[in-house]
């Protein structure tokens, strides 16, 4: 007897999660609100203590629920759930996202409307619909001195202006980050060494030089509640002792030893200028997020 030939969808949306079960639901429920005909929905549950699955079972039925029996991190359980997606497109979405009506049919026609077309990737929006910062050109050692300096929001300014346009970069921020099949084969899976961030350049990248176009698409539209899966109520919206240690090592693996050894002195420079002005402030000078940023200062300078 031969084998059973598994059924292909147009569309498989992959999302991760960890602890975050309510937004797991809300982010499931706009998905099937919205999501065009022949898709899939399978959510990856890394290994959830809040009853994520069990939850999902119950409200969203329709779901498909693949759950990993430890916590191993965004990558693990994104390259566990694209194992089991059987769409020609796939979409990683973040449980911390709500798609707009319109946001999956605009990334399945960017991944298909050419041969070259390959990764595309949503306008990310803030709560009150301002735009997030969604994608852009390879990160060098300027911008990651930029981002461990806090100067990074000041970039606001500029991409305000450009958020109507669809525009080519080297990557796509993986909150909402679409996919052909094929290009998964060329470029993936996502690695699993980064604690946290920096998958979805590596993967963009490599896609990127394989060939493929990648894209930003202004008209999938996708709220993205900035750090609401890793940082919860802290004002940074992002986990600095994850973050600054990925992109230094991204960028080992990028430009090499010599590149990594001036890299750290650079960001350690600019991490701890940052604590410093912290310092001098009263208000700033033992909270929460002066704390953390001293535990990502002390990470950095022991990778």
């Amino acid at each position: 007897m031969g084998q059973v030939a598994i059924p292909v969808t147009d569309l498989s949306v992959v999302i991760p999660t960890f602890d975050t079960a309510a937004m797991t639901l809300r982010c499931c429920g706009a998905v099937l609100a919205s999501m065009p005909d022949s898709t899939e929905v399978i959510v990856a549950d890394d290994g959830s203590s809040d009853g994520t699955a069990d939850l999902l079972a119950h409200e969203v039925p329709a779901v498909q629920v693949v759950r990993l029996e430890s916590n191993r991190g965004f990558a693990a359980a994104a390259n566990r759930g694209v194992a089991a997606a059987r769409g020609r497109v796939i979409v990683l979405l973040n449980s911390d996202a709500l798609v707009e009506s319109g946001a999956l049919r605009a990334l399945l026609a960017a991944c298909t409307d050419d041969g070259n077309a390959g990764v595309a990737g949503a306008q990310l929006l803030n709560e009150n619909g301002t735009p997030q910062w969604s994608g852009g050109r390879t990160p060098t050692l300027l911008w990651m001195a930029a981002v461990v300096s806090g100067a990074g929001p000041l970039s606001r300014f500029f991409r305000r202006r450009r958020v109507e346009a669809e525009r080519e970069v080297d990557w796509v921020s993986g909150a909402a980050m679409a996919f052909r099949r094929e290009v998964w084969a060329d470029a993936g899976p996502l690695n699993e060494r980064f604690r946290f961030y920096c998958q979805d350049i590596e993967f963009c990248i490599r896609a990127k030089d394989a060939g493929w176009r990648v894209r930003i698409v202004p008209e999938a539209r996708v709220t993205h509640t900035l750090g609401g899966t890793v940082a919860g109520n802290n004002p940074l919206r992002h986990d600095p002792e994850r973050l600054w240690p990925d992109l230094l090592m991204w960028g080992r693996a990028r430009y090499g030893r010599a590149w990594s050894f001036i890299a750290r002195i650079v960001l350690m420079t600019a991490a701890w200028l940052r604590i410093a002005f912290r310092m001098l402030r009263p208000s700033t000078r033992r909270d929460e997020t002066t704390a953390a940023l001293m535990r990502a200062a002390r990470r950095l300078g022991s990778e």
